[in-house]
């Protein structure tokens, strides 16, 4: 019994169809992968800059606090009340808007629990990089799991490209 082969124009019409599966795929699919990819990316870059931000907010908060214990030990050495009563005023106002909470008066006796409520803050905003640090680690363990993703449907494309054009190419070895 001899093997027959299928007509060639049926060869030609799967090989089509792989053809135009291949590039539905690509254009598809590959896309939207390729669009998670981008938002992924812009959420991790904009994460980056968060991270700078509050980093320069814990920066800012040191040098505050470095401020008011330079003021509390220079303030004893003036004589100027009036001078001294504006300086801790606009400081205190300062602490308030970077602390986000009413801190007490700028004197000696509250220092400690001034420096307690800034480092306070700054503990805050290092569990907000921490968190954006974390949030990065799982954005980036998506990347790669949408990039082995990628690479699979890429290959899949290629093979059914190839696939297509072996059998169009089959009807003319068929002669």
């Amino acid at each position: 019994m001899m093997l027959r082969w299928p007509p060639a124009w049926l060869l030609v019409l799967i090989g089509l169809v792989l053809n135009i599966l291949a590039i539905l795929m690509s254009s598809v699919v590959l896309e939207d992968l390729n669009r998670d990819m981008s938002a992924l990316n812009e959420r991790k870059q904009d994460n980056l800059y968060s991270i700078q931000l509050t980093w320069n907010r814990v920066e800012t908060l040191e040098r505050k606090k470095e401020l008011s214990l330079l003021y509390l030990s220079q303030s004893a050495l003036v004589s100027n009340h009036d001078d001294t009563s504006l300086i801790a005023s606009e400081l205190t106002m300062q602490l308030n808007d970077w602390i986000g909470e009413k801190i007490p008066p700028l004197q000696l006796e509250n220092i400690s629990q001034i420096t307690a409520m800034i480092g306070q803050a700054q503990k805050k905003q290092r569990e907000q990089i921490d968190s954006y640090y974390l949030q990065n680690l799982g954005f980036n363990e998506q990347l790669l799991a949408l990039d082995e993703q990628i690479a699979w449907y890429r290959n899949i494309s290629l093979f059914l490209q190839v696939f297509g054009l072996a059998l169009i190419l089959a009807r003319d070895l068929a002669r």
